[in-house]
C-alpha cells in the first residue's frame, strides 16, 4: 500500500513539473521573477521523475508502437530536409533546438497522462493568477484596455512585451476554464458553463485576444460532438457538417463585409474592428497577408510540394534571415507562417506533413472511440489539446511548438493509458 500512494505521489509531483516547464516560457507573471530559471528548474525535476519512471513509460509506450514508427519519421524527414535544403543557409543549432526541446516536452506530456487532474490543477492554478492580477489592476487602475489599448497590467515595463500580453492572458484563462470543466462535477460544470463562459467570452473579446476566442469556441464544441458521438453517431456527423457549413459561411461573410466597412473605427481595440482593419489592411506581416503569400508560394510552385524548400527556410526567403533555437532567437525566428500546417508543408512538404496530420489527429479519433470510458478530466484535457491544435492555426510554427508538443503526446498518452487498461497488461493508479 505504502509504495502504490508513494508511486501516485511521484506521478503527481512529475505532472506537475512538466506542465510548469510546458508553460514557463508563456507565462506572464514568471517573467517577472525569472522565466528561463523557472523553466530549467522545472525542466530538470520533470526528467529526473520521467526517469525513475522510465519502466512505466516504457510499458505505456509499448500500446502505440505504430504512433511510434510515425514520430520517428516525421523527425527523420525533418533531419533529412534540413540537411539536403537548409544546411547552407540556417545554423545547424536550429535544427538541434527543434529536436531536443520537442523530444523533452513529447517526453513530458507522455509521462503526464497518469495524472490529468495534477495536469489541470497547474493550468487551472495559472488561470487563476491572471484573474487576481487583472482584478487587481482594474480596481487600482481601471480598465486594463482604455485609451484603446492593452495597458501594462504585470508592471513588465516594456511596451514591445506588454501590447502582445492579450495572447497569454486568453491563452491561461481558456486552458483555465477547460481546466475547470475537468475538474468540477456535473452539477458545476453547468454552473461554470453558465457563469465563467459567458464573461470570459466578453473579456477575450474586450481585449481583442481572437485566438483564444476560436480557440475556446472549437474546443467546447468538440465536447458537445464527442458527447452527442457516443448518443448518435448520425446525429454527430451531421451536427459536424452543419458547423462547418456555418462556419465557412460566417468567415465569407466577414470577409466580404469586412472589407466593405468603410466606418469601423480606426482605433476601437475589439477582436471584430481589428480583424477588420486587418482585412483591409495591405501589411505584409499581417496573418491574411502571410497565409495569402505562403499558399500561393506553395500552389505556383508545385515541384516543392513533396520535399518543400527547407526547414528554416522560411524567414530567410521572405528576407528576414535564418532563424535560430528556442533559447537563442533571432530575428528570423519571429517571422514563419502563422498556421502549423502550413509550416510544415511550406518548409518540408508532404513528407512532413502527412505524419504530422497522423499524429495530430490519431488522439482525436481513436479518443472517441473510447469517450465513454474516460475520466472527466481525460476528456478535459482533450478539449484542451483541441485548444491548443486550434492555436496552432492561427499562430503556430513547427520550430516554437513545445506547448502543441506536449499537448499532442499528453492526448497519445491517454489513449495508451486506455489501451493498457484494456489489455489488462497495467494498473493504473488513483488520480493525481
Amino acid at each position: 500500500m505504502q509504495f502504490s500512494y508513494d508511486k501516485r505521489i511521484l506521478t503527481g509531483w512529475l505532472a506537475a513539473a512538466v506542465t510548469v516547464a510546458a508553460f514557463a516560457k508563456t507565462f506572464v507573471p514568471f517573467y517577472l521573477i525569472g522565466s528561463t530559471a523557472i523553466f530549467v528548474g522545472a525542466s530538470a525535476l520533470g526528467a529526473t521523475l520521467a526517469a525513475v519512471s522510465w519502466r512505466r513509460l516504457r510499458d505505456d509506450a509499448t500500446h502505440i508502437p505504430g504512433v511510434l514508427l510515425v514520430l520517428a519519421l516525421l523527425y527523420g524527414v525533418a533531419v533529412a530536409n534540413f540537411l539536403a535544403f537548409s544546411l547552407a543557409n540556417v545554423p545547424i543549432t536550429h535544427l538541434a533546438g527543434i529536436l531536443i526541446f520537442h523530444a523533452l516536452f513529447l517526453l513530458f506530456g507522455f509521462a503526464a497522462a497518469r495524472a490529468t487532474r495534477m495536469v489541470l490543477k497547474v493550468l487551472l492554478a495559472g488561470a487563476l493568477a491572471y484573474v487576481l492580477i487583472i482584478v487587481q489592476y482594474t480596481v487600482r487602475f481601471g480598465d486594463m484596455m482604455r485609451d484603446f489599448h492593452i495597458h501594462d497590467v504585470f508592471g513588465v515595463g516594456n511596451p514591445t512585451m506588454y501590447n502582445t500580453f492579450h495572447q497569454n492572458i486568453g491563452l491561461g484563462l481558456g486552458l483555465g476554464l477547460l481546466a475547470a470543466f475537468g475538474l468540477a462535477s456535473n452539477r458545476l460544470r453547468w454552473a461554470i458553463v453558465g457563469a465563467a463562459l459567458p464573461i470570459l467570452l466578453f473579456f477575450l473579446f474586450h481585449v481583442a485576444a481572437r485566438t483564444a476566442l476560436v480557440a475556446l469556441g472549437g474546443s467546447l464544441l468538440f465536447l458537445a460532438f464527442a458527447a452527442c458521438w457516443v448518443q448518435s453517431k448520425r446525429a454527430a456527423s451531421l451536427a459536424i457538417v452543419a458547423a462547418i457549413v456555418a462556419v465557412a459561411i460566417a468567415s465569407a461573410l466577414l470577409f466580404r463585409y469586412g472589407m466593405q466597412d468603410r466606418a469601423v473605427d480606426p482605433i476601437a481595440p475589439d477582436a471584430i474592428s481589428r480583424t477588420i482593419r486587418e482585412l483591409q489592411d495591405s501589411d505584409p506581416q499581417f496573418r491574411m497577408q502571410i497565409w495569402s503569400r505562403t499558399l500561393h508560394h506553395i500552389v505556383t510552385e508545385p515541384q516543392l510540394l513533396p520535399f518543400g524548400r527547407g526547414i528554416g527556410m522560411f524567414p530567410v526567403n521572405e528576407g528576414f534571415g535564418p532563424p535560430d533555437w528556442f533559447l537563442r532567437p533571432a530575428e528570423g525566428s519571429r517571422h514563419y507562417p502563422h498556421n502549423i500546417y502550413l509550416d510544415i508543408l511550406y518548409e518540408s512538404g508532404l513528407a512532413g506533413l502527412l505524419p504530422f496530420i497522423f499524429l495530430t489527429l490519431f488522439p482525436l479519433i481513436a479518443s472517441l472511440r473510447r469517450w465513454r470510458s474516460l475520466s472527466a478530466a481525460e476528456q478535459s484535457v482533450l478539449s484542451i489539446y483541441v485548444f491548443v491544435l486550434l492555436s496552432a492555426q492561427l499562430s503556430g510554427a513547427f520550430a516554437r511548438s513545445n506547448i502543441e508538443m506536449f499537448f499532442i503526446a499528453l492526448a497519445i498518452g491517454i489513449i495508451a493509458v486506455q489501451r493498457a487498461d484494456e489489455g489488462g497488461t497495467a494498473s493504473r493508479p488513483a488520480p493525481a
